[in-house]
Parts: structure tokens; C-alpha cells; sequence
């Protein structure tokens, strides 16, 4: 047993007033804090649709197992080492593997299909509580999220009209601008604009988002404001014609970073994460902080961790909701030490437990 001592939100803000920026690394607990009956492993599991493939809903049962990439990374490296072992049974090595793939989509379309249709879904209250939330990191830091769904990007709108509101979120897209006979004109969909934001941007999707989409020649993102159809039934739409949005989901860490080197947004949102872990070419330690918040340092993530325990960040505040003790909490707990563990004296990492639910990230429960 770990023993850790814990302290509430507001006092990890204020040890973090000595560092020059705080940065917010969000994980599938932040959705499950807001809506728990869609966003757990459990509850979309439940939703899934298995009914055109009734093996993989074996699969989960035969690994005890809600967990979808938990699924996905076992059939990839069992249709690997099969077809290895055996190459007359290259049939069944090919299926484990396109069921694999196909895990991806199902797990795409439950979210799609589960997920709030609207922000008017989401209390007002909540929308306010989690923005006031943010705003103590994108003041001067900056957001980055492992989560798919559009709650934190609801949350950034839901006060863009508001003239006392303090954060200007960028999340690296924007309109292009083009002359047609002479005239300037404004594309009416939003892409991404590469480097030339890559200095405002302060928000970034590291696995993508149901909202972003890949066109080609253009990375874009579906907007209400442009269509007026809602966001997600927007994605559902696009499903329903084959076009899935950029989303990654791999069953490991490592497949998950070669999905993301082949994206330039995604390798542009993992660079800048890497960059706030590592200071100033590693020459000194980084003069910032990174809380986490629904983080669960899970290993298929470790592309993520990894900047962090070989990078030069200074102070790691890490969420723990609930009982130190339990078995889930003393698991983070251990794995959030061990990426200090290979550091040297010049770049030692200064680890800090808070209580997530002190945070109230999306407001008080009444």
C-alpha cells in the first residue's frame, strides 16, 4: 500500500502560482465526471452494437474485459503470432485482425450515437462550473485532452458571447481566405491552419475528436454555425456515409503513436505536448506545471507518459478521485512515481496528489 498525502484543488493552485504556466492534461474522466451513464467503458459497452459480430462480443466475454482497447490490442497481436506460428490458418489471423479494425468503428459509432445531441444537453450550471475550471489553465497554459467526445469543446463556446469571459481557447483551426474576380473572400468551413497558429493555440485534441474530420487535402471541423445541424448529428451523418473523423484508438501505445505520426495535426498536438514536458532543449528544467485531471496513466497511453518521465517538468499535479487506498486510485498513484523514478538530480520530477472532486469541475451536485 501507497501512502500519499492529499490535498484539495485550490491549495495545488496556489503551490502552482510559482511556476510561470499551468498546463491541463484531461483524460476520459472528465467526461465520465459530467455524464457518467454514457462515457464509462461499462456504459458503452452496454450500447454497443455487436449484432454483425457476435465473435467480438465473445471476445470482451472471453477477456473479461469493457474495456475496448483492451479487446483491440489482444486480436492484433493474436492475429499477428497465429499467422506466424501457422500460416495455414492466415484466414482466421486475417479476421482477428479486420475484427480488430472493426472494434474502432463500433466504438466510434456508440460514442457517436450514445453522446448528448446538443450543449443544451448539458445544464448551464455545468457548462459554467467547468468553464470557470479551464480558465485556471488557459489564462496562460494550455489544455490537452486524450478524450474523443465534444464536452470540453461545448464547454470552451458556451462562454464565447460572454464580454466578462477571459479565455480566448484556440484550438488551431480557422477559415482560409482565397480571391475570387478579385475579391477576398472566406471559405464557409473551418480547417486547420497548421503552424502559422501554432503559437495561439492553447487547446489540443492528442487522439482527435469526433468533430474533426479528414478531407483530404484539408483537415476540417464541422461547426454548428456553418450548417445549423447539430455537432453530433453532423458526425452521425457522415458515419452513416463511411466517413469516420479522426480518432485514434489503436490497442497500444506504440500503434498509437504510428497513428499519429501520420497525421500532421495530431503529430503537431503530440510535439506540443512534448514541448511543455521538456523545457528549453532539456538545457534546463521547464519552468512549467501540468495537473491531470480523469487521467488514469493507463499503459496503452505510455507514448503520452513517456514525454513526462523522460522530459524536464518540474511538478505533476495528478487527480485521485475518490479512496487513495482502492485498488484503481493505488494503481495510478504508483505508475504517476515511477515516471520520476529515472530522473537525474538536475531535472528531479516533484510529484503532488490532489482531490479531483474538490475541483468540482463541473460545479457542486445538488
Amino acid at each position: 500500500m501507497i501512502k500519499i498525502d492529499v490535498i484539495n484543488f485550490q491549495q495545488a493552485l496556489y503551490n502552482a502560482q510559482i511556476y510561470n504556466q499551468k498546463h491541463l492534461l484531461l483524460g476520459n474522466g472528465f467526461s465520465i465526471a459530467c455524464v457518467p451513464s454514457i462515457f464509462t467503458y461499462q456504459s458503452l459497452f452496454n450500447e454497443a452494437d455487436f449484432k454483425d459480430s457476435p465473435q467480438i462480443r465473445k471476445a470482451f466475454e472471453i477477456l473479461n474485459t469493457t474495456d475496448f482497447e483492451v479487446v483491440i490490442h489482444a486480436l492484433e497481436q493474436s492475429g499477428r503470432l497465429l499467422e506466424g506460428y501457422d500460416n495455414n490458418q492466415s484466414v482466421l489471423a486475417n479476421q482477428m485482425l479486420a475484427d480488430a479494425e472493426r472494434i474502432k468503428d463500433i466504438l466510434i459509432q456508440t460514442i457517436a450515437n450514445n453522446h448528448p445531441a446538443s450543449p443544451a444537453d448539458i445544464p448551464d450550471r455545468k457548462l459554467n462550473a467547468c468553464s470557470n475550471f479551464l480558465s485556471n489553465f488557459l489564462l496562460s497554459g494550455k489544455v490537452y485532452t486524450l478524450n474523443y467526445d465534444l464536452l470540453l469543446y461545448w464547454t470552451l463556446m458556451f462562454n464565447m458571447d460572454n464580454p466578462q469571459n477571459k479565455i480566448i481557447p484556440c484550438d488551431g483551426f480557422g477559415r482560409d481566405t482565397f480571391i475570387n474576380s478579385g475579391e477576398v473572400e472566406v471559405s464557409d468551413y473551418v480547417t486547420w491552419q497548421g503552424t502559422s497558429k501554432a503559437k495561439e493555440q492553447n487547446v489540443h485534441y492528442l487522439h482527435g475528436a469526433l468533430h474533426l474530420f479528414d478531407a483530404g487535402k484539408d483537415l476540417q471541423k464541422y461547426t454548428w454555425i456553418d450548417t445549423g445541424v447539430p455537432l453530433v448529428e453532423q458526425t452521425r451523418l457522415a458515419l452513416q456515409a463511411d466517413k469516420f473523423p479522426i480518432f485514434v484508438s489503436e490497442g497500444n501505445s506504440d500503434n498509437k503513436m504510428d497513428r499519429i505520426t501520420h497525421s500532421a495535426y495530431l503529430y503537431h498536438n503530440f510535439k506540443s505536448f512534448s514541448g511543455i514536458c521538456s523545457g528549453t532543449y532539456f538545457k534546463k528544467p521547464a519552468s512549467s506545471c501540468l495537473f491531470t485531471y480523469g487521467v488514469s496513466f493507463s499503459e496503452n497511453d505510455s507514448h503520452i507518459f513517456d514525454c513526462i518521465a523522460y522530459g524536464t517538468l518540474q511538478h505533476l499535479f495528478v487527480g485521485i478521485y475518490g479512496n487513495p487506498e482502492n485498488q484503481n486510485n493505488q494503481e495510478i498513484i504508483k505508475k504517476a512515481i515511477d515516471l520520476g523514478k529515472n530522473r537525474t538530480d538536475n531535472f528531479k520530477l516533484k510529484i503532488t496528489f490532489y482531490d479531483a472532486e474538490s475541483a468540482n469541475v463541473w460545479g457542486k451536485n445538488i
